[in-house]
């Protein structure tokens, strides 16, 4: 890539990585710019579990197809929000606390592993009405709230443990839902489709598969 660098392609993370300088003109470490690039492909390679829920969510609510078909941008982000919301990626995440402290009248001492509920927050009838339900609508006036939707850690992602990646992963997801309601159609065949809460990371227990796949005729 540094031998030959494109001429004319867009820009890409590998071209912006490898080809980057610093202050003093110099090409980044090739070690450095390897670990960067690999930081790029392993979330993306990560987040594919999401695109399988995003699938499995047109499966299961197939009155979403097509409206998100035949909408724009906002209603897919609803539909992400809610296929995030709803479905484990990470039921849990686990930790080991660092200094010890006190929280609501229990003691966590340093060094005792505790695990954040991630699905559970996301279901929590105190936060979420009817929570159970899939309904991307909710989110149309949803007051963006660092703690009540945690699929990917809570918080802020520049001071506590929110993966930095999450607008990525919606941007991702949102594509997804483009290819599969506008650029190809297919089936579904009988399949094993249920979901262990029991598993870090978490998908559908014969993944996601679909058959008779064809390009759409007249992509939108």
């Amino acid at each position: 890539m540094r031998s030959h660098p494109p001429e004319s392609d867009p820009v890409t993370a590998l071209q912006a990585i490898s080809q980057h300088r610093d202050l003093d003109g110099n090409l980044m470490d090739k070690k450095i710019a390897a670990v960067e690039i690999i930081n790029v492909l392993r979330p993306t390679v990560a987040i594919a579990r999401y695109a399988t829920f995003a699938a499995l969510a047109l499966h299961e609510h197939p009155e979403y197809r097509q409206q998100l078909r035949d909408g724009n941008n906002d209603d897919r982000e609803l539909f992400t929000q809610e296929v995030r919301r709803f479905y484990p990626f990470f039921p849990f995440a686990a930790a080991r606390v660092k200094q010890a402290f006190d929280w609501q009248d229990f003691h966590f001492p340093a060094g005792r592993r505790v695990l954040l509920d991630l699905y559970g927050t996301n279901h929590d009838a105190r936060a979420w009405e009817d929570p159970d339900t899939f309904q991307p609508e909710r989110f149309r006036h949803w007051e963006d709230s660092p703690f009540s939707l945690i699929p990917q850690g809570g918080g802020d992602f520049y001071l506590n443990h929110r993966c930095p990646g999450e607008w990525i992963t919606i941007v991702l997801m949102m594509k997804t839902l483009v290819f599969l309601t506008r650029s190809i159609t297919y089936e579904v065949p009988p399949q094993d489709l249920s979901v262990s809460l029991s598993q870090m990371p978490t998908v559908p227990e014969s993944r996601f598969i679909i058959s008779d796949v064809v390009k759409a005729v007249s992509p939108v």
